[in-house]
């Protein structure tokens, strides 16, 4: 025969059952738990936000400037009969409008290099000329961080904006069929 013992509240250990009294002390705890919890998440949330934003923000630059300088390897001037005008137009098109080319100031630049000095840009007009260096660049962008956590983290992540400057840079192609010069 097998016997069975049911248990019953006497059978508990003394300090098992939580009193009341306990319970009700025991919320502000659990309140400060949570925020102990909840700041550094939501910290960490606007710091991957902020983080991808930024770097959104450059890698869409950086194609911008790579676009504008493929389009004046290949001597185009669109609708302006410019150059300069028209690579800068490029730019702004693909920058899905963070910058234009009416900023004051001036945040797109097209300069053009000889190959023997690529420290020095030729004066305008000229130097959009086959064999020379093109460089096209979108400077002092400015980028204010969502949520600014200066003193938590340090110099790395403060409240002071980002600034970034991209650069693209390739060497000027042949002019195209039926064309001898491209105006600046």
């Amino acid at each position: 025969m097998i016997f069975c013992r049911v248990r019953t509240r006497e059978d508990e250990p003394r300090g098992a059952a939580v009193s009341r009294q306990r319970l009700k002390a025991s919320g502000g705890q659990a309140l400060l738990e949570s925020v102990f919890t909840l700041l550094p998440t939501f910290a960490l949330i606007c710091a991957f936000a902020d983080f991808g934003l930024a770097m959104f923000r450059w890698t869409t630059l950086q194609n911008a400037v790579r676009e504008g300088c493929r389009y004046a390897i290949t001597f185009q001037t669109g609708a302006s009969g410019h150059q300069d005008q028209a690579v800068a137009a490029v730019v702004q098109q693909y920058t899905f409008g963070m910058v234009t080319t009416s900023d004051t100031p001036q945040h797109i630049f097209v300069n053009y290099y000889a190959p023997t000095d690529l420290t020095t840009p030729v004066a305008a007009p000229g130097g959009n000329v086959p064999g020379n260096v093109v460089e096209v660049s979108v400077q002092n962008i400015s980028w204010p961080w969502i949520a600014p956590l200066s003193g938590i983290i340090g110099q790395m992540y403060s409240s002071r904006a980002v600034t970034f400057a991209v650069y693209s840079s390739d060497i000027l192609g042949a002019y195209p069929a039926r064309v001898n010069s491209v105006t600046r």
